[in-house]
């Protein structure tokens, strides 16, 4: 019965044919996190069928499962078909409430879901008159509730402490305190467990807004740092030809051979600021394999994949060092946005470089093949490594994709032998 948000792992941007977009995306690609699957719904059904709702579900209904045994007894035992009726109404009530009410209530306020909890366990003392001592069990799932709606711990301890006392006082007063003492022992243990699971999963969607507040920062501040190298770069220039056409437009009817000096310098200084554009630009976007081994780093820790990573890639050939740096980008957004791992591994060579993680498998990345199949010759669906097959055939490399030896997928780049 545990409320389990979504796995996101901040997908990298992409371009529409699936290969990873160029330009400067260190930031923006890989440590960008899907934080609406955090964020609170508004509307009913939103809330409903929001993502996190939908993983309520499942262990809900685990939990209700066991009803399916009362309905059996309820209509084979003793008493008029009205009574059964109504029992087996209030019990689908209980059943239904206990479904959606907590996916309904969880961003309220306090004494909202305070409020709620309690119009729940008054639903449940209707059963009394009908069932008397088995209504006891439907507190469980009154305790559960108050474990997920109840976020102060001495609040939440309060209420399923004092259910659990209320139900020995129950069974001690009608004298079935040996056969059934352990319903309040249940009540309370799987009250307490679920508040401290729901705590632990609160305490996942702050780390992981935080994780998107982060890559929202760096984003702004890679963007200011940009802007302040386009001032570097651009501002000191601009000024000295703004002035010079002032001067050359006034020495225009004055001294014209001045005023074609003055020209001359203002196209001199036109070609030179054009040309450290071009420079802070292509510098700006060129492929790095140190820059994408550290954005590495930074989008597995943000995606909760543990990074084992060389320090740097210096002992790589000069002229594969940008081939892998691609590779390394779009083997590392392929293990956070399909592989399902908890670790991934890189390592490099001088002529190799590999990544494998411990997910999924081949599947993940839409390759089917014996180990180690060369993606150049076998068909991909949309998973970008068919645009880096065309980036190793450039310089004599080839792309295969196998089985790693942790249980994942291995991409391997390896320059080929002459």
């Amino acid at each position: 019965m545990v409320w389990i948000p979504a796995d996101d792992r901040g997908p990298a941007a992409r371009s529409g044919d699936g290969a990873p977009c160029p330009g400067p995306d260190p930031v923006t690609s890989v440590l960008t996190v899907d934080s609406s699957q955090y964020e609170t719904p508004d509307g009913v059904w939103a809330k409903l069928t929001h993502l996190s709702a939908r993983r309520w579900y499942p262990g809900a209904l685990i939990g209700l499962i066991y009803q399916v045994s009362t309905f059996f007894t309820l209509w084979a035992g003793p008493g008029s078909v009205g009574t059964k009726v109504i029992v087996t109404t209030l019990l689908a009530v209980i059943s239904i409430g206990f479904l959606v009410l907590p996916p309904l209530f969880w961003a309220s306020s306090e004494r909202t879901r305070m409020v709620v909890i309690a119009a729940y366990f008054l639903l449940t003392l209707t059963l009394f008159p009908f069932i008397g001592l088995a209504a006891c069990w439907t507190w469980v799932y009154v305790a559960c509730m108050t474990g997920m709606l109840a976020f102060r711990p001495a609040l939440a301890i309060g209420i399923i402490g004092g259910l659990g006392a209320a139900q020995l006082v129950i069974i001690t007063i009608t004298g079935t305190f040996d056969d059934n003492w352990y319903i309040a022992l249940i009540t309370v243990s799987i009250g307490i467990m679920m508040f401290a699971f729901a705590r632990q999963l609160e305490s996942f969607r702050r780390l992981r807004r935080a994780q998107g507040e982060i890559a929202r920062l760096a984003v702004i501040e890679e963007r200011a740092r940009f802007s302040r190298d386009m001032h570097d770069v651009l501002g000191h220039s601009l000024t000295v030809v703004t002035v010079k056409s002032e001067l050359a437009r006034r020495l225009v009817t004055i001294d014209p051979v001045k005023a074609e000096a003055e020209i001359a310098d203002i196209e001199r200084l036109s070609r030179s600021a054009l040309a450290d554009l071009r420079a802070a630009v292509a510098g700006y976007r060129e492929m790095s394999l140190s820059t994408e081994l550290a954005a590495a780093q930074a989008g597995l820790a943000a995606a909760d994949i543990e990074a084992h990573l060389p320090r740097s890639g210096d002992g790589v050939d000069p002229n594969l060092r940008e081939l892998f740096g691609w590779v390394l980008r779009e083997g590392v957004t392929n293990v956070i946005r399909h592989s399902g791992s908890r670790n991934c591994w890189v390592t490099v060579s001088p002529d190799t470089l590999e990544i494998e993680d411990d997910g999924r498998g081949l599947a993940a990345v839409g390759v089917v093949g014996a180990p180690d199949v060369d993606v150049a010759a076998t068909p991909t669906r949309g998973s970008g490594l068919d645009g880096l097959t065309v980036r190793a055939r450039t310089v004599g490399a080839r792309v295969l994709v196998g089985p790693s030896e942790h249980g994942g997928v291995r991409l391997t780049v390896r320059k080929a032998k002459a």
